[in-house]
Parts: C-alpha cells; structure tokens; sequence
C-alpha cells in the first residue's frame, strides 16, 4: 500500500541497517520492566532485547542496564521512564539523544570522538556529556544531576543559565531555578552508586576529590569544555527550534523551507508545509522551484490524507490524537481516526504526472493474522502520465495469512489478492542499492516493459552529494530525481527537507 510513499520508508530501513543494527540491547534485568518499541504497547522487556530510535522503556519495581555499540552504558533504576529519542551508535562512534521523564539513570558515557555526541534532557534541564559517569534524577519537584566522573554541561530550558558540573558534583533544579553545582560528601555519592548496583552490594566509598592536572591535561581539558559548550548550545538552538516549531503548530501551518543549489549547480528555493486544507484532511506539500536549467520552473511532491472524521482543530492535537491511538490492536476499541482516502503526486514543469491513489474501507477485525489487528480493505492505483501501471484491490477475508505477512515484511516478488480480477504488483518489492556517486536507486519494472526509476542523494547547501551516513545532520537536504519512460529525456528533480517527513510519517 501507498508505493510512492514506500520509497521514503524503504530508505529508513535501508538506513537503519546501515547505522542501526545491533548498536543498543538490554544488557541486564531484574523486577517488572517494559519497552514500546515505535510507538508500539508496552510489552515485557528482554534480556539481549535490542533498541532503537524512538523506543520507550519503563522500569516498574525492576531495574534494566543498556549497552551501546561503542561501550557506553545506561542503568535505569526502579519507576523511571526513558524514551531514546535519537540513537546512532556503531563501535567507532555514538549520536545519541536520550529523553528521561521521571526516575533516575546511571550513564557511563565511553569517551567520545571527533563529531560525537551524547545527552539526555528531562522535563527541566539538557545536559551534554563527552565522557562521564553521571546520575540523572526527575520528579515533578526536583531535577538532580550528580558527576561521579569527567564532567557534564547543564542548562535549564528556559536557556537562562548554564554550568559546568564536574567530577564529585551536584547541581538540582528546584522551584523553578538551576541551582548552583556543589561538592558532594562520600556519603552521597555512595548512595548514587548504590541506588544502580543490580547485585545489591554496597559500591566502594569515594571521597570528595579534584585531580590535579598538569599542563598537557589542562589543555586537553579546556578542549572538552569547549566543546561541551558547543554541544551544549547546540542543544539548545534544537531546543528553541522545537519551541518554534511546537507554537507554529498551535497556531497555523507548519512551513520548513530553505534557499540552496541542486547537485546540478542550479539555485533553488524549496518550501515544506503541512496544511489543512479541510477539517478532516491533512496534506504535506513539498515545491522545488529553479532558476535555470532543464527543470526550470516548479516541481512538487503532495500527499493529501483524508480521515474519516474532523480532525482536532490545532495541528499539534491532530498529532497527539494520531500517535496515541492504540486501537489498531485492540478488538473491543475500533481505532477512533483511520484514513479513507489518500493521493500521493509527483510533478514537474513540463507536466509529467507519477499518481498513487488509494480508497480504503473501514476497519476490519482480522482475527487470523499471528498478532491479530484492525485492518482496511483497499483498492490502489499506481499511474505515470494517465498511464495505469497497476491496480491492486486488498481484502484479506479473501488473502491467507502467508500473504499479508510476506506482504507487509517485503518478502515476495509478485502479490495477489486472490480475487477474481486477479490483479497484481508487476514487479519485485523495490530494494534500495547504492549508486556509484553515493546515492540511492529503486528501481521498478513494470508488465508492460516501463520502468519508473528513484534516485535519492544527501546533499549539502552547496548542492554537493554527502555520505548517506551523515542523514540525521540538520543542515542536509534530499535530492530526488524520477526517470520514467513515459518522460522521455525529462525528469522530475525534487529538493526535500528531510524534517518535512517527521510531520506526517
């Protein structure tokens, strides 16, 4: 279902396994403790469980311990709440962004190199960390952070203060001020190391201390300040932009846009929204438009959702609704907002048209599924300049359960409903595979000998192609180019703010 939009989230997975595989597991366990993977109900949690960006993790009377990729570990201690916001961790190198609602935690951050980057944020402050051993705790009254080792960058979100806390202190948010940093007396830091010991032993006593530092060290510790501090602001500057974003979403529209040069070396101004042209749709709108060379003009990319009732009026609520929706697993609770009909459509200046349309039905138990769900009967059209490429009509009353599942996991080369038009995907599942200047290529054949080509590239301001390892960095764009038969020499040449797809997807 919905094959253009298939191509953004092939490319997620196809991401994942370049950065993602095996990079966060659970690495210890005791009591009741829970994950939500992706959004997903909270299940029991696992020893060896792996992780990944956008998991949720719950300790209830348990405890859990995570082990990253590069060394890095996370205890959790009992009635805490973390959700990994961002995680990028190989054995080289770690990108993580941790977010701690409530309960404590226990970082032992290995030390981090050139680019690297660690912190975690609670519902009152954003700390960085290049290499440390530090204990988070939040509650509604009191945010405490407490450095056993190294030294951590701290602010409150209102961004009026910052400190550097080191090695033996504390530092607390309380009524509404960040507090100084203090020393710590033994007795205080034994009871950090002893709120995560899983055995239940007493950790070793430490006293109060500050190293003394030669020159060499002192040079090299003004350059890890340094660079906390630039981490820090960093963490800030994403701070205020979600602020923005979270106000902007309030009150109107979202927007995203920016002026930069293609890879062709044409300037271009892209703009990103997300409207609503009406109570119950949604519609993400991408325009490319270029100054000079073959596609001069305005190129565009809209995906219009049509649910089956008014949608909450602001666009921050239309999110909320959406995400905590879990009744797509629930039989007694049929979800409350599902789609009734979406287009996606890809355009350039001369005309040339790719069109996915799809028309669901309202949900239906399927009982026979191995996790049983909600699923929408539809019928689906695939089209490049008025020409179907092909039609599929779902009903899973009239497909095995084989089917859905290989469907779903992109197992089979060609599909059928088993209805009697007997109708078909004509071609394999797209798998992405690397270019030889660094990008993306889908490729789709089609019954009638057509195909209809995607490439994807990273690219920086000055329309240069970057390692597709480097996709999570704020100040990259995509650059899509379609090939068809159907458009002879012609293309269609998009320029997309990755952030756009958070809106929708």
């Amino acid at each position: 279902m919905k094959n253009t939009i298939r191509i953004f989230s092939l490319l997620f997975i196809f991401m994942g396994s370049l950065l993602a595989e095996g990079m966060l597991k659970i690495s210890a366990l005791s009591g009741e403790v829970e994950c939500a993977l992706a959004g997903a109900e909270w299940k029991p949690a696992s020893l060896n469980q792996e992780l990944n960006s956008g998991d949720k993790i719950r300790t209830k009377t348990g405890k859990a311990e995570l082990f990253f990729a590069e060394g890095t570990t996370v205890k959790i201690k009992e009635n805490s709440l973390l959700e990994l916001n961002k995680i990028q961790c190989t054995e080289q190198k770690q990108n993580s962004s941790l977010k701690l609602f409530f309960g404590g935690i226990k970082a032992k951050v290995v030390k981090l190199g050139q680019g690297g980057s660690f912190d975690v944020q609670s519902p009152k402050i954003i700390a960085a960390v290049k290499g440390t051993e530090f204990a988070l705790d939040t509650t509604n009254e009191l945010t405490e952070l407490q450095v056993l080792e190294g030294v951590v960058a701290i602010s409150d979100l209102l961004k009026e203060k910052e400190f550097f806390v080191r090695e033996n202190e504390k530092a607390a948010f309380r009524d509404g001020l960040l507090e100084n940093p203090r020393q710590m007396d033994p007795s205080e830091i034994n009871r950090v190391r002893e709120g995560f010991d899983f055995s239940g032993r007493a950790a070793p006593g430490a006293g109060a201390r500050t190293p003394g530092l030669g020159g060499a060290d002192i040079e090299k510790e003004v350059k890890e300040l340094r660079e906390l501090r630039n981490d820090l602001a960093e963490l800030k500057d994403r701070s205020n932009l979600e602020d923005k974003q979270d106000l902007l979403e309030r009150i109107s529209d979202v927007q995203l846009g920016k002026t930069t040069m293609d890879m062709h070396g044409y300037r271009v101004r892209t703009d990103n929204y997300v409207l609503r042209p009406e109570p119950k749709m949604l519609q993400m709108l991408n325009i490319t438009k270029r100054e000079g060379g073959p596609n001069a003009g305005i190129s565009s990319f809209e995906i219009n959702d049509t649910f089956n009732k008014n949608l909450p009026p602001n666009y921050m609520d239309v999110k909320i609704a959406l995400k905590n929706q879990k009744g797509w697993f629930d039989k007694l609770n049929r979800p409350e907002y599902f789609l009734e009909k979406e287009t996606a459509a890809i355009r350039n200046p001369y005309g040339d048209v790719i069109l996915d349309e799809v028309a669901l039905s309202n949900p239906e138990w399927n009982k026979d599924l191995t996790k049983p769900m909600w699923e929408q009967p539809f019928k689906e059209k695939f089209s490049i300049n008025d020409k179907m490429k092909w039609r599929h009509d779902y009903n899973y009353a009239a497909a095995t359960e084989k089917f859905t599942e290989e469907y779903f996991n992109n197992k089979i080369d060609v599909i059928s409903d088993g209805e009697s038009t007997g109708t078909t995907l004509p071609y394999d599942i797209s798998k992405a595979s690397l270019t030889s200047d660094g990008g993306i290529l889908f490729k789709d054949t089609y019954k009638d000998g057509t195909f209809l080509e995607k490439y994807i590239y990273l690219i920086n301001d000055a329309g240069l192609v970057q390692p597709l390892k480097d996709i999570d960095k704020g100040n990259l764009t995509w650059e899509m180019i379609y090939k068809a038969n159907e458009f002879g020499p012609r293309t269609i040449d998009l320029i997309v703010l990755p952030a756009i797809f958070g809106e929708l997807f």
